[in-house]
Order: structure tokens, then C-alpha cells, then sequence
């Protein structure tokens, strides 16, 4: 869908969740090329700066909630095309920050691009601080019970922080070539706005690490947790056998075909049979006291 802003230094086109028509339409009549609209169409396309004959091409990836995959909170990419007088914007996806930017932010071609990068560093920001949010949820509940859902819940919030990271850092490296095009950050607004830019983008970096060493914390103590519970029930396992085993010996042996002492008389034979099953079940008893498995 091409929608269509006459601004008052340039034009900007927004291409939303395009289809084939919209692919031809801007091989056509904006004139870019194949291989520039293939790149657009790749869902894995990293962040870059390109310069082609008749225009640049910016690749920036923002957070999206996508609820068709494994990893609900991934990143899309955003292609920025501009060239003399004309801006134009692909995603695959919507992409619900341009309608962020108002109308004073737009008086430039560079302002404007400028500004849809700071906009993504934000949104980023929001979305992590939502991820740790979650995080800290999950925590509780494993605190009461160590549950499958939840442990997931958890890898999936990892998954989520590495993409968030890299396209926090891809992002970045978009803006330090930004700064090295001439003629891009030529005013007093832009260095301002780009400096800004940069903090957030930094500050995503920064939140993003130590969420991550923490989430990554919370995961090895409760593996730990997980492996000492499962090192108690498997004692308790081999205590039951070891007590099992005593009268299964005992009654094995007075069961074989053979001549038994007090074989004649059943009590006498019943109360040493009972008083060497007590014994053998105190002893077996007292060592894994003593060896605390109990």
C-alpha cells in the first residue's frame, strides 16, 4: 500500500506490508533496481548503507511483536530509499513508528531519517524494559514452582535480547556512516538530533547487556535448583531400593529348596525371620543416615 506525503522539501512515500504490484510499481516508477527490492523482501536482511547511481539505501531493523513465530518479540527491517527530493519507506510489516513522527520533525530529508532511527533506539528501549518485565514474572512463579512453561518463557526472552542486540548495534554502525556521508549532518538540528540518536542507541546496548547477564543469572540458579532436586529424588530412589532389597534376600532364602535351620518349628523360623529383616532394615537404615540420603 503506497501512501503519499508532499512535505515542504521533499516527498515522502511510505510502502506498508507491500505486495507484487507495490514491488513492480517501485521497480517501475521509482526506478530501483532488482536487487534492491529483493534485499527489501529478505525478512533477515541486517542493517547497512548503501549507495547506488540515483539513490542510498538505509536497512534498519526496529522490535516487532509477531505472533507467527517461535520468537513473539523479534526485530524487522525497515528500508529507508532516499534520494534529491524523495524518501521512501519499506517495510514488510506495519510499521506503527513513522506515524510517531510529526510534522515539524520532518522539514528534512536528514531530519526526517534521523528521527525514524531515534524513534526505533526508543521503541527498543520500551520493548526491553516490557521483556524484563516478564522476566521478573517468571521469576516469581519459579519461586513457588519450577514449571516447563515458565523456564521457556525465559529462553524465549533470551532469543529475544540477542536480536534485540544485534539490531541495536546494526543500527549503530547505520548511524556512524550516516555521520560520514557529506552533507548529511550539516546543521546545529541534525549533530543534536544525531547525538541523540546515538545515547539512545547506547543506552539500548548498555540495558540490553545487563538484562541479559541477568536473565542469564536466574537461569543457571534455577538449573542448579533443578539439578539438586533431581540428585534428592534419585537418592530417595536408591534408598527405597536398597530397603526393598533386605526382606526380598531374606525371604529368598528361606524360600529355597534346601534344609533351614528351625525349619521344624514355624514360629521360631517366623521370629528369626522377622528379627533378621529388623536388623538389616536398622542397619541400611542407620548408613544412609549417616550419610544423610535421607
Amino acid at each position: 500500500m503506497f501512501v503519499t506525503e508532499k512535505l515542504k522539501t521533499f516527498s515522502w512515500v511510505n510502502v506498508g506490508n507491500p505486495d507484487h504490484e507495490d514491488f513492480e510499481k517501485l521497480q517501475n516508477e521509482y526506478k530501483i533496481d532488482e536487487d534492491t527490492i529483493s534485499d527489501i523482501l529478505d525478512a533477515d536482511e541486517q542493517p547497512r548503507f548503501e549507495v547506488e547511481d540515483d539513490y542510498k539505501v538505509i536497512i534498519v531493523r526496529f522490535p516487532i511483536i509477531n505472533r507467527e513465530i517461535d520468537t513473539l518479540w523479534h526485530t524487522e527491517p525497515l528500508s529507508i530509499i532516499y534520494s534529491a527530493n524523495r524518501v521512501i519507506t519499506v517495510c514488510r510489516k506495519r510499521c506503527d513508528l513513522l506515524d510517531k513522527i510529526k510534522k515539524d520533525e520532518k522539514t528534512s530529508r536528514e531530519e526526517f531519517i534521523l528521527n525514524i532511527i531515534y524513534y526505533i533506539a526508543e521503541s527498543y528501549l520500551r520493548s526491553v524494559k516490557e521483556l524484563n518485565r516478564r522476566v521478573i514474572e517468571s521469576k516469581k512463579i519459579l519461586l513457588e514452582r519450577i514449571r516447563k512453561k515458565e523456564l521457556l518463557a525465559l529462553l524465549e526472552v533470551q532469543n529475544s535480547y540477542t536480536l534485540y542486540m544485534a539490531g541495536l548495534k546494526g543500527n549503530l554502525a547505520v548511524l556512524d556512516k550516516l555521520e560520514k556521508v557529506r552533507g548529511f549532518v550539516k546543521t546545529e538540528e541534525t549533530k543534536e538530533l544525531t547525538e541523540d540518536t546515538r545515547i539512545e542507541l547506547s543506552q539500548g546496548i548498555e540495558v540490553v547487556t545487563s538484562y541479559s547477564k541477568m536473565l542469564k543469572s536466574i537461569k543457571e540458579t534455577f538449573e542448579s535448583v533443578i539439578n539438586m532436586d533431581s540428585n534428592t529424588y534419585i537418592n530417595r530412589l536408591t534408598m527405597w531400593n536398597i530397603i526393598l532389597v533386605v526382606p526380598t534376600v531374606v525371604v529368598g532364602y528361606y524360600g529355597m529348596n534346601m534344609k533351614l535351620p528351625f525349619a521344624e518349628n514355624e514360629q521360631t523360623a517366623v521370629a528369626i525371620f522377622v528379627l533378621i529383616m529388623v536388623l538389616l532394615l536398622g542397619f541400611a537404615m542407620f548408613s544412609l543416615i549417616r550419610r544423610r540420603i535421607v
